[in-house]
């Protein structure tokens, strides 16, 4: 039994003319016509009658509409299913993670303006977590796309990344503290502060302990996650806090955030990059490679000064 024979019967019940059923089908009013008498011939019923000019299903035409209304609503619901699993459907689904220092800001203004450009209403499901866990996580499947920092402790070559959001390193501390008032600070100017900052289980607290390096200072807490509790803590205490500007700082009205920059001569601006990060060894959908492409495309991360000075 011939699948297009079916759509063809359940277009003519329902217009009841060939002329104007085969019009809508784009087939000839002959094609139409021989369609329908090899089903009856396959089924052993006539399925239609002339009254006048139109063509009415008999009674054993009604009850096969029946069957075949039901097939063909099932069947498309199963290919509309598959669609919607491979991401070939018109709007598709994303499963995102990223680190929740792009959560609140960052991602919603992403995915508007990628649902505007591809006429889309993309399903996304995000899970924000640490960089290491959402690279766990890519790794395992769980997640088609992370926004999180550079590990480098993955294996050489299977994620791409893909720059999008450079945060500035600054030195967060209380509107009252003796630095608070400086343009900028380089390492050398925080000699003899206490230092809060990130711990060393995530990149950024990897690539600030570069930075403390090269500095001789007071105590240094290596304990936090993000700036929530970095800037809380330097914006009510004598701690300075080495951490990324971000949403979290900037919604404290009693701290000060000074621009950490290179002790060499000409001043560069510290950053610390957020990435795109797919795995390359993983079949992606059809939305998930096409909001991989746009961000590449359109989301690239461009230099916020001359010549930054990224710590990842």
């Amino acid at each position: 039994m011939n699948l297009s024979h079916l759509y063809y019967f359940q277009k003519l019940a329902a217009l009841e003319s060939y002329a104007q059923a085969s019009r809508e089908l784009h087939i000839t009013q002959p094609s139409l016509s021989n369609a329908m008498r090899s089903l009856e011939r396959e089924l052993g019923v006539v399925l239609f009658e002339r009254v006048g000019r139109t063509s009415r299903l008999t009674d054993q035409g009604a009850e096969f509409l029946g069957y075949v209304n039901d097939s063909l609503g099932a069947l498309e619901a199963g290919i509309e299913a598959m669609e919607r699993h491979s991401g070939h459907a018109a709007d598709g689904q994303i499963n995102l993670g990223c680190i929740i220092t792009v959560q609140t800001d960052y991602v919603p203004r992403t995915l508007l303006a990628y649902r505007m450009a591809s006429a889309c209403n993309v399903a996304v499901n995000v899970t924000e977590s640490t960089t290491p866990e959402l690279l766990a996580q890519l790794a395992q499947g769980k997640v088609d796309v992370v926004l999180a920092g550079r590990d480098g402790r993955e294996a050489p070559g299977r994620f791409e990344y893909i720059p999008v959001v450079a945060q500035r390193i600054v030195a967060g501390m209380s509107a009252e503290h003796p630095l608070a008032d400086r343009p900028w600070l380089t390492a050398a100017d925080l000699t003899g502060c206490d230092i809060l900052t990130y711990s060393h289980d995530i990149p950024l607290g990897r690539a600030v302990e570069r930075v403390t390096r090269d500095m001789e200072p007071g105590r240094v807490s290596y304990s936090y996650r993000d700036e929530s509790i970095l800037a809380g803590l330097a914006a009510s205490g004598s701690e300075v806090a080495l951490m990324a500007e971000t949403f979290f700082a900037h919604a404290l009205d009693d701290i000060a955030l000074v621009p950490l920059v290179s002790d060499e001569e000409p001043r560069r601006g510290l950053y610390h990059r957020i990435y795109l990060v797919h795995d390359t060894q993983r079949a992606h959908s059809f939305r998930v490679n096409h909001f991989i492409n746009y961000m590449r495309e359109v989301k690239t991360l461009k230099d916020p000064e001359a010549d930054p000075l990224y710590l990842d």
